[in-house]
């Protein structure tokens, strides 16, 4: 169960505990599907959740991701979230479908779940356009110091113990960049899927039975490659030694960091599969996916002068937040045994390559979907 959690209620520094029914509250908030809040302080909570290492600041619950969560990496993550923003031109892809999930229904509470919420852009984003739903944004260690909507609460969590508590409760679950700290990114498909609210069945009689089933809420995936890929979309050369021409110190540094990533427990090869788990799961059906790729660095022009402005918004933004990723990373890959020396070349020859636009680099982002059939939770099993 979630630990702590701070919500809209609020101006947005002083922040709130989920406390288990056993606790001391009133009468109301045992009977309420809410959590119960007290005040959060930084200097008496914040040990438990969030750590120093290095001037930058890192959750405290988690091993396998060690990315910082300050406000450097935030603005990162705000950087990724407009990308996502112009590729898709809103907030999540199979639009018409989202919208009918969300659709207001009279007596229905509509409910969003936002896993890894880091920043938190989009579950904000979520409860402004859907001011009529609840919207709830885990993470290791959320944006404390967003203003949030009235509909809107982060809680701090780690998603690999499970979240029994909210299954059969969200009409959209959501999870972007999230597979740096996940030891199972199947299991994770299948959990994001017994926290949806299921499908219908329903019998209309009309001379003889016939049965419709109503589908249940939607998972929505994005990941990015860590492969990355040149202007023709073949894998990009890496650079080692002092490199050379053609190579690339940034597509060396996502190599390095990925491995480093599955040293430390996370499933981050299965990051591209979230199509394929949820095809496996039988929790969901009507499964599919978007493949995008996304240039690093205003280099690629587009057929019209629209595409060409979003391409060259997305390179701007996406050479940014790759320059400031390999900062970010460097702790982790050198709390895995990579010489300091090394890392600062990652990070120098990354800012000179992109930069200059000595290589034109790109990333694969793949968007994947699913909803919820009406098959029981129960039926299917924990983590294997």
């Amino acid at each position: 169960m979630s630990d702590y959690s701070f919500s809209g209620s609020s101006d947005g520094s002083a922040h709130s505990q989920r406390l288990s029914a056993n606790n001391d509250s009133d009468e109301e908030s045992l009977n309420s599907s809410s959590p119960s809040m007290y005040t959060y302080d930084s200097s008496r909570d914040g040990p438990a959740l969030l750590r120093r290492i290095q001037g930058r600041v890192y959750n405290a619950q988690n091993e396998l991701y060690l990315f910082p969560a300050d406000n450097t990496e935030f603005a990162r993550l705000e950087k990724n979230h407009l990308i996502h923003l112009v590729n898709l031109g809103r907030l999540y892809i199979e639009g018409e479908r989202v919208w009918r999930v969300l659709a207001r229904v009279e007596g229905e509470q509509k409910r969003i779940l936002d896993l890894g919420t880091g920043v938190g852009a989009w579950a904000i984003g979520m409860a402004q356009e859907f001011p009529h739903a609840d919207v709830v944004g885990i993470d290791l260690a959320p944006n404390t110091s967003a203003s949030l909507p009235p509909n809107c609460r982060f809680e701090f969590d780690d998603i690999n113990l499970g979240l029994p508590h909210y299954y059969n409760t969200f009409d959209i679950v959501h999870c972007r960049e999230l597979s740096n700290g996940i030891k199972d990114f199947g299991w994770l498909i299948t959990e994001a899927a017994k926290c949806l609210k299921p499908g219908l069945l329903s019998a209309l009689f009309i001379n003889f039975c016939t049965c419709f089933i109503y589908p249940g809420g939607m998972v929505l995936v994005a990941e990015g490659d860590s492969t990355l890929f040149n202007e023709h979309h073949d894998v990009q050369e890496m650079a080692f030694g002092s490199g050379g021409p053609g190579q690339s110190w940034l597509a060396r540094a996502m190599f390095e960091s990925n491995n480093a990533m599955r040293q430390r427990g996370s499933n981050v090869e299965a990051r591209l599969l979230g199509y394929e788990f949820m095809l496996l799961c039988p929790l969901l059906s009507e499964a599919g996916e978007r493949v995008r790729m996304i240039p690093i660095g205003p280099w690629q022009r587009g057929a019209t002068p629209d595409e060409d402005q979003r391409r060259q918004i997305m390179g701007i933004l996406m050479r940014q937040s790759y320059i400031e990723l390999t900062q970010s990373m460097s702790t982790m890959v050198i709390q895995q045994g990579y010489p300091p020396a090394l890392v600062q070349q990652f990070r120098d020859g990354t800012e000179n390559e992109l930069n200059n636009l000595s290589v034109h680099l790109c990333v694969k982002w793949v968007y994947s979907y699913a909803t919820r059939n009406n098959v029981p939770c129960h039926t299917v099993g924990a983590r294997p």
